[in-house]
């Protein structure tokens, strides 16, 4: 059993996010003489799962690239108002 502070620090995350965790029910606890404990087990499983979840790298033909200037145009389309329609090619 590690405390919040610990988990937060085995995680990466700040303590406020632990406690945000736990209170959504995503990290498991107990209360034991008044103090709010996380089984190192939960940890584990936590941090090998985000381990596991692969996100993929940013590349440049990412959507968000093909804002890059736009709404810069001196009253010329693509304007910022036009951001939607740009993402959705």
């Amino acid at each position: 059993m590690v405390t919040v502070d610990e988990a937060g620090r085995a995680l990466g995350v700040s303590r406020s996010t632990v406690w945000r965790l736990i209170q959504r029910g995503d990290l498991p606890s107990v209360r034991r003489r008044g103090r709010r404990l996380v089984p190192a087990t939960a940890i584990q499983t936590r941090t090998r799962r985000h381990r596991a979840a692969q996100i993929p790298p940013l590349t440049l033909d990412h959507p968000m690239f093909r804002l890059v200037g736009a709404g810069r145009g001196g009253g010329r389309t693509p304007g910022a108002r036009d951001k939607h329609a740009i993402l959705e090619r």
